[in-house]
């Protein structure tokens, strides 16, 4: 009977309603962790944007640089080709074709800044980025200037295997302007180097023609450069706009 008694007087009402509160209060709490949580991972999100924006401005940028010079040189690969089929060189083209041997002399190789995405993709922190498509490009990025970095050690190589070599035995290098002439003085009088007589060697055009060849090859390549440049610039812009 006291038993019973005990039992009812319990304040059964007020028990359940603080347990109900409990169970509130838990989740809200789960709920406040999560919106912290969804909140830190928006605004890191965002420091890995700026910073890719900034590593993407200063690649587009040297690509830009990288593709003039590499126009130059093949350019002057075609010069030399064109003068070499003619066959009849004036004396005022000498200088002409001096100028276009020695551009041969500029290695240009694209390197744009990498640390960002490297450590993205390192760290696994790229899931933090919201957009799949973003994603799937600065993944495939590192494969697409890969790719371009072969063609261009390709043209490097071959140059120092292939071009140096020959003009090393047979023309006074330190005569050749070599693109320095405009920056600094030589201390020596230059000579000229007759580079014009080289064209008259089928060797000669031979070797200028295959280094022409993979000029064009990067040119071509630095196209898909850019698309993806211009690929990720413009999502990472639109991520950054939201």
């Amino acid at each position: 009977m006291d038993q019973s008694k005990s039992f009812r007087s319990i304040p059964w009402a007020r028990l359940s309603v603080e347990g109900a509160l409990i169970i509130v209060s838990i989740l809200a709490a789960f709920s406040i962790d999560a919106w912290w949580a969804a909140r830190s991972d928006k605004a890191k999100e965002r420091i890995l944007l700026v910073s890719l924006s900034a590593d993407f401005a200063e690649a587009e940028q040297l690509l830009s640089q990288i593709k003039s010079r590499h126009i130059r040189l093949e350019r002057a690969g075609e010069k030399l080709i064109t003068y070499g089929e003619s066959g009849n060189i004036s004396v005022g083209e000498r200088d002409d074709i001096d100028h276009a041997v020695s551009n041969h002399f500029d290695r240009a190789v694209y390197d744009p800044p990498m640390g960002t995405i490297d450590s993205i993709l390192g760290s696994g922190n790229i899931n933090l980025l919201s957009n799949y498509q973003l994603i799937a490009e600065l993944t495939q990025w590192s494969a697409v200037v890969t790719h371009f970095r072969r063609i261009e050690l390709a043209a490097q190589n071959n140059f120092y295997q292939q071009f140096y070599p020959y003009l090393a035995s047979r023309v006074d290098l330190e005569d050749l302007d070599k693109g320095f002439a405009k920056y600094v003085d030589f201390p020596w009088e230059q000579e000229p180097t007759d580079a014009y007589k080289l064209l008259s060697d089928q060797e000669f055009l031979n070797i200028v023609y295959m280094h022409w060849v993979l000029s064009k090859n990067i040119i071509t390549d630095i196209g898909r450069v850019e698309e993806s440049l211009a690929r990720i610039r413009k999502l990472i812009d639109v991520e950054l706009s939201e």
